[in-house]
C-alpha cells in the first residue's frame, strides 16, 4: 500500500507531515533515545514500510496474542496473584497449604484482579476484525485490490488455524485473524 502512495525515496523524504509524525514519535514517545531503534526520520520507502508494519503488528497481532488470553490463563488467581502477602518460597518443598493461603491475596483483591483481567480480555464494543475497514478511506482501484487480496489471505489463514485447532485439546485462537482486532481499542 505504501509503495502505491510513495513512488520513490525522495517522496518519503519530502513528505513534511510524515517526517513530523515520526519525529514526534521519536521525541515524545521514546524520549529521543536512539538506543530504542525508533527512527528519527524516514529516508526510504523500505524504512517506512518496515516501521508501519511493526506498528500494525504491534497494535493488532501482538496485542491479541498478549492481551486476549489474559483471563483464560490468569483468571485462576494462583497462576498470577495480583498481590502476595508474604514473599514466595525460595526452597522447594518448604511451604505448607497454610503458608500458601497466607501468601495469596484475599477474596476481595482476587475478585478485583479477576474482574480487571476479564474486562481487559473482552473484545471492545466497537470491535473491528483485522483487515476490515468500515470507513471507505480508499477509493482507488489498486489499493482496493490490495485490501481484497489481504482479506483473502486472512480468510485462508483463519481457515487453516481453525483446522489445526480441531486437533488441540485447548485451541489457540488468539492469533486467528477472525479473532484479532484491527487495532488496540481499549
Amino acid at each position: 500500500m505504501l509503495n502505491f502512495y510513495y513512488n520513490n525515496d525522495d517522496e518519503v523524504q519530502n513528505d513534511s507531515e510524515l517526517q513530523t509524525w515520526i519525529s514526534d514519535i521519536f521525541e515524545h514517545g521514546f524520549l529521543s533515545q536512539a538506543s530504542t531503534g525508533i527512527p528519527q526520520s524516514f529516508t526510504t520507502v523500505a524504512e517506512l514500510v518496515k516501521f508501519v508494519t511493526m506498528v500494525i503488528f504491534t497494535c493488532s497481532g501482538q496485542h491479541s496474542a498478549v492481551n486476549s488470553g489474559q483471563y483464560d490463563f490468569d483468571g485462576w488467581m494462583p497462576n498470577t496473584p495480583s498481590t502476595m502477602q508474604l514473599p514466595p518460597p525460595t526452597t522447594k518443598g518448604t511451604t505448607s497449604e497454610e503458608t500458601m493461603l497466607q501468601t495469596l491475596p484475599n477474596k476481595g483483591v482476587t475478585a478485583n484482579g479477576m474482574a480487571t483481567l476479564w474486562l481487559l480480555s473482552r473484545p471492545s464494543s466497537d470491535y473491528v476484525p483485522l483487515g476490515q475497514y468500515p470507513e471507505a478511506n480508499f477509493s482507488e482501484t489498486f489499493p482496493c485490490e490490495l485490501i481484497r487480496s489481504f482479506q483473502g489471505m486472512l480468510q485462508t489463514l483463519s481457515a487453516n488455524i481453525k483446522i489445526r485447532n480441531m486437533n488441540l485439546e485447548v485451541p489457540y485462537t488468539y492469533m486467528d485473524p477472525a479473532e484479532v482486532e484491527n487495532s488496540v481499542a481499549i
